[in-house]
């Protein structure tokens, strides 16, 4: 996938999108419309590699600049580290406005990669079977109908009405769409997974590793369902990654090893945004995320920090792992003051100073990139978005909601086993296994993305306790009815009649 990724950017990149002015769409000697454009399969997944960069972020910058931002820094369990800018310190401490430049960029760039994929699904399927086998034009639809879906999910994930974009824009009217209600933007999101699901294969060539899998989308198509409530549908989808075998998915040995760069692509990842040190174009197909979250101490920026909420809920249960430690997931996650924190070879207090109290961010430390990206500012480190864990969690979570506690228990003590942590008492009512549930998606996804999410679907209540009890700077700040959503960007309300 990362050649795939990266050499089919440079096949489209002289390509003119969309529509614009007539002195725009004066077409020069050198460049296609896009009409002309798809005249073979390699024009096609050059123009699907467009959607699959801008999953990624489009820029090294936006991976965690933007994405980390939006998605973490509104967590009861994540703040701004020592580095901080403005914008992110007001996502944070919910001081933020429809101004903020990093959820507009996060608005703006899942738009680009719905543009990019309605383009691809209405080109490539319009494309003749002289130019490019079915099976071919069946497959890269498909991806970019996974694709749509996967971006109409994230934006569902940050505000509670976004504009549903289900065809490339023809008109200058099409430019300027309302809001759509959410039950329309989620029947598009299941249909996209549906569709995908019965066309992707279950894995790739080394060649093609990275993209979209049918086991991806039956996930998806879970999760999508399961953050509707639609607990008996999510499980059923589920069962056919966890129980029927689609996929063929395991947890690995070694936690640490699905973010440390050393098992990429591995067994127990669903789905994985793919990076790599080649530039292309002058730009850097990779990310900053080492800079990003690893500590001034240890050659990063501190740009991002765990709250004490984290280091709590991690030490919760006690040091009953088999280890005669804490939750082995706590040592992978977060470097914090402990006889037991070994910090590349030296102690905590040696590199963090006696007494500090810092929880520190682990995963995706500069220190565990290969040495020749060390005195680069880019990763090329991919970064896992749905793991085989988080699939188990939610097929318990599934379960529990629509069977028993006692159909979702097998599936928590797997995912803990690994973490060397006991099984689960038997006998857990539903209340029970639902805050044990809780917590083990705060631990064994912590710092992925997931949390702000995963409270707010939990209901008003929970949310409201956790974040205003989270201990971090501007938790008093938080009020349901204006943060648990994002203001729609104030570009988009500017530059849109229709809103």
């Amino acid at each position: 996938m990362k050649k795939y990724l990266i050499y089919s950017l440079l096949a489209i990149l002289p390509f003119t999108w969309g529509c614009e002015d007539d002195f725009l769409t004066t077409t020069p000697d050198d460049q296609l419309t896009v009409e002309a454009f798809y005249r073979n399969v390699t024009d096609a997944e050059a123009a699907l590699a467009t959607v699959y960069a801008q999953i990624g972020a489009g820029d090294r910058w936006n991976v965690t600049e933007v994405n980390f931002v939006v998605e973490h820094f509104r967590s009861d369990m994540c703040m701004p580290g020592p580095d901080r800018y403005p914008d992110w310190t007001a996502i944070s401490t919910f001081t933020n406005t429809a101004g903020n430049s990093r959820a507009t960029t996060y608005w703006w760039d899942a738009y680009r990669g719905l543009n990019h994929a309605n383009q691809v699904i209405e080109k490539v399927g319009e494309m003749t079977d002289d130019k490019i086998k079915p099976e071919e034009r069946e497959q890269i639809v498909a991806e970019a109908k996974f694709l749509r879906g996967y971006l109409h999910f994230r934006l569902l994930n940050n505000w509670d009405k976004v504009i549903l974009q289900d065809a490339a824009p023809k008109t200058d009217e099409d430019l300027a769409k309302p809001l759509s209600e959410r039950d329309a933007v989620w029947t598009l999101v299941e249909q996209d997974f549906k569709d995908a699901a019965l066309v992707l294969p279950n894995s790739y060539d080394n060649s093609s590793v990275g993209r979209a899998t049918k086991g991806a989308a039956i996930g998806y198509l879970g999760k999508a369902l399961l953050f509707q409530g639609k607990f008996g549908d999510a499980a059923v989808e589920l069962k056919k990654l966890v129980v029927d075998g689609v996929g063929s998915y395991e947890l690995v040995n070694n936690y640490m090893s699905n973010f440390d760069g050393s098992n990429e692509n591995n067994k127990e990842s669903v789905f994985e945004i793919q990076y790599s040190s080649v530039r292309s174009n002058g730009r850097h197909i990779g990310h900053v995320s080492g800079k990003f979250t690893s500590a001034p101490e240890i050659g990063g920026w501190g740009n991002i920090e765990a709250t004490p909420t984290m280091v709590a809920e991690f030490k919760s249960e006690g040091n009953i792992a088999t280890t005669g430690k804490f939750d082995t997931r706590l040592y992978s996650t977060l470097f914090f003051n402990d006889a037991d924190v070994d910090v590349f070879g030296q102690s905590f207090e040696e590199v963090f100073g006696a007494g500090s109290e810092r929880a520190i961010y682990r995963k995706y430390t500069l220190s565990d990139i290969p040495e020749s990206d060390n005195t680069a500012w880019y990763s090329s480190q991919n970064i896992p978005v749905m793991r085989y864990a988080d699939v188990l969690l939610m097929y318990a979570e599934a379960l529990n909601e629509s069977s028993s506690a006692d159909a979702a228990k097998p599936f928590i003590d797997e995912v803990r086993e690994r973490a060397d942590m006991p099984a689960l008492p038997a006998g857990l009512s539903k209340e029970e296994m639902r805050n044990r549930i809780m917590h083990e998606r705060a631990v064994e996804l912590a710092f992925e993305g997931h949390r702000f999410f995963d409270l707010r679907r939990w209901g008003n209540t929970i949310l409201e306790d956790k974040m205003r009890n989270s201990g971090k700077p501007g938790a008093e700040n938080f009020n349901l009815d204006s943060h648990a959503y994002f203001p729609i960007p104030e570009v988009e309300t500017n530059s849109n009649g229709a809103l």
